[in-house]
């Protein structure tokens, strides 16, 4: 299972996501990033996911690429050693990891 908590701090939008991000619970994440309004600044604490498969990649670079386009801003914070393996191995930690990499 997956849970996702929406938050809102400073004009940020924070999700903390708990649990696997896999092909079965992606389609969760999906949802509740699609009801965020795109142009909101996002963080999405993966502190707490234990693995993330390729379809939990695509939902965040999909994600990131359509905030971006409506000028919002999607980005990682905190992630786990499972995501952080699968974005680095990809290539994507510039596009979705914050600033400070943490």
């Amino acid at each position: 299972m997956i849970r996702v908590d929406v938050s809102e701090a400073g004009g940020v939008v924070v999700l903390v996501v708990d649990g696997e991000i896999d092909i079965a619970n992606a389609p969760l994440m999906r949802a509740a990033l699609e009801g965020l309004d795109p142009t909101e600044v996002v963080l999405m604490d993966l502190a707490d996911v234990r693995f993330m498969d390729s379809s939990g990649l695509d939902v965040l670079v999909d994600q990131s690429t359509r905030m971006r386009q409506a000028g919002g801003h999607l980005k990682i914070r905190n992630p786990s050693v499972a995501v952080r393996r699968v974005v680095e191995i990809t290539g994507f930690q510039q596009l979705l990891f914050a600033s400070d990499g943490r």
